[in-house]
């Protein structure tokens, strides 16, 4: 398939369970990849991917502006252009609202929202000179609806949501859209990092499968095929979009 044939794409977050399948998705459907991650060099499938010429690894943390810098110069001087961003990255924290200290705030909105905008920022200045692109954002479902323990977790993806709607105002004029997705929990590395080796470990996971009507966890192609889709032309008329990927969790 060639659903992103002659685009640029730049991912971050690449070596996590969603950033992985998006690489090789958006490969593919016909992409050049920026990848990038904390990581000084790709690991894994990831590793192997960059092994062809259409995708370039960019290691760093990506709250870094001289990394964000780096990210897009290496798509403009491997592939001349950008016309995708999926701001992939981000992390977790699990803390009573009374409970989490000013420098775990700080680090979860660096991190989440701070590199998402100013990556964003970096990128769109580029699409601008092309005339447009799309940019989606990764945020979460705990960015609409509340859970116990996840204040600072989901006031952050709660901004990068409302950053999709505000993003696509400013930017409509110059054809850039800007969505984001909003996944349920997802059978990725994460969750099994945030559970960790909690005594009743299999019984919270079924708890949280059971808070979604498909009673399940999503798997991380899942999220991946709605990032896809709004990175190609077939979402042409999609801008400001936030969307859960949830298996029903918000419905109820």
């Amino acid at each position: 398939m060639s659903r992103l044939a002659g685009k640029t794409a730049i991912i971050s977050g690449a070596l996590g369970g969603q950033g992985c399948i998006a690489v090789e998705r958006f490969l593919a459907e016909g992409a050049k990849v920026i990848a990038s991650d904390r990581a000084a060099a790709p690991t894994g499938r990831v590793a192997e991917l960059c092994k062809a010429s259409s995708c370039v690894y960019v290691g760093g943390d990506v709250c870094d502006e001289a990394v964000q810098t780096a990210i897009v110069a290496a798509a403009l001087e491997r592939f001349g252009r950008v016309d995708v961003l999926f701001n992939n990255h981000g992390i977790i924290l699990g803390k009573p609202f009374l409970e989490t200290a000013a420098s775990e705030l700080d680090a979860v909105w660096t991190v989440n929202v701070r590199a998402t905008y100013l990556l964003s920022q970096k990128v769109a200045r580029e699409m601008v000179k092309t005339g447009g692109g799309s940019i989606v954002h990764n945020s979460s479902i705990g960015g609409v609806v509340a859970f116990h323990d996840m204040t600072a977790y989901g006031a952050a993806k709660a901004a990068v949501a409302h950053l999709a709607r505000a993003m696509a105002a400013d930017l409509v004029g110059h054809g850039i859209r800007v969505n984001a997705i909003c996944p349920g929990a997802i059978d990725t590395q994460m969750p099994r990092n945030f559970v960790g080796d909690h005594p009743e470990r299999e019984a919270i996971f079924q708890a949280i499968a059971d808070k979604h009507l498909m009673k399940r966890f999503g798997r991380p192609e899942e999220p991946v095929n709605l990032a896809l889709f709004l990175a190609s032309d077939e979402a042409s008329y999609i801008t400001g979009a936030v969307i859960p990927v949830d298996g029903g969790l918000s419905a109820i």
